[in-house]
């Protein structure tokens, strides 16, 4: 069984979306330090044995400190994740007001390339580009994939500097060989149509990788491509103080070529 819970961080004008989802008696990620009341409440109410991380990142892991202080129970992340998690966060300021801090755990190394609940079989893939630790489960029996940060948005106009988008298609790649046809999104829930948009979201990466190249072959720069192809800043990107940028899109297209 599966069940996903959206919680809501608001913040001097800008809301962001988090879904926390429990398979069986396992919870996929914490969620966010700054929704922990949230959180706590769905693992009071629920029966949680185990936790399984996609990523290391502050709104997936902002509740595991507590969650292993107070519940004890096993707790796995990729082994590229492991060490990002023996401290506490020390995060930009825009990431720490949006998600808070948090605090140090000590989760296991996930070894094998399987994970078990009672209902389900699910395939670990490693899927990096977006964190170097990133994994998604994919159960291909019942055609269900639990993608983490991996899908997001099927045409992303910015990423973060420390996103690469030539790493993110090879990754949506490696996920689309396996058979799934829902999956259920870290920051957009359940979507029943999720592996026509994760395809449209490679597809779109595709092309711009394709089109950048092209256009910094003729000679452009990175800025003039960025102002040709991604003009427009949205608020998000002036909230982060633009550590999530169009450019960020370029450079990490050309940086890889």
């Amino acid at each position: 069984m599966i069940k996903t819970f959206k919680l809501v961080r608001k913040i001097v004008g800008q809301s962001m979306p988090v879904y926390v989802t429990l398979v069986d008696d396992t919870l996929v990620d914490s969620g966010p330090y700054s929704l922990h009341r949230q959180v706590r409440k769905i693992v009071r109410e629920h029966t949680v044995q185990s936790v399984i991380h996609t990523h290391h990142h502050e709104d997936h892991t902002g509740n595991s400190h507590w969650i292993e202080k107070h519940l004890k129970i096993p707790q796995w992340i990729h082994p590229d994740g492991v060490e990002k998690c023996l401290g506490d966060t020390k995060l930009p300021f825009y990431r720490s007001v949006f998600w808070k801090n948090r605090k140090s755990f000590t989760p296991m190394e996930l070894q094998d390339t399987v994970f078990k609940t009672k209902e389900h079989l699910f395939t670990i893939v490693h899927t990096p580009g977006h964190a170097d630790d990133h994994i998604i489960l994919i159960d291909e029996e019942k055609g269900i994939c639990l993608s983490g940060d991996l899908y997001l948005y099927h045409s992303p106009s910015s990423h973060f500097s420390f996103e690469s988008v030539p790493v993110l298609i090879h990754s949506l790649t490696k996920a689309l060989n396996h058979s799934f046809k829902e999956i259920y999104c870290s920051h957009g829930g359940y979507l029943h149509n999720g592996r026509r948009l994760m395809e449209r979201k490679r597809d779109y990466l595709l092309n711009l990788q394709e089109t950048v190249l092209k256009h910094y072959q003729e000679g452009y720069t990175p800025m003039e491509i960025r102002k040709m192809l991604l003009p427009k800043n949205k608020p998000f990107q002036y909230f982060s103080l633009f550590e999530n940028s169009p450019i960020h899109t370029i450079n990490s297209i050309i940086n890889n070529k």
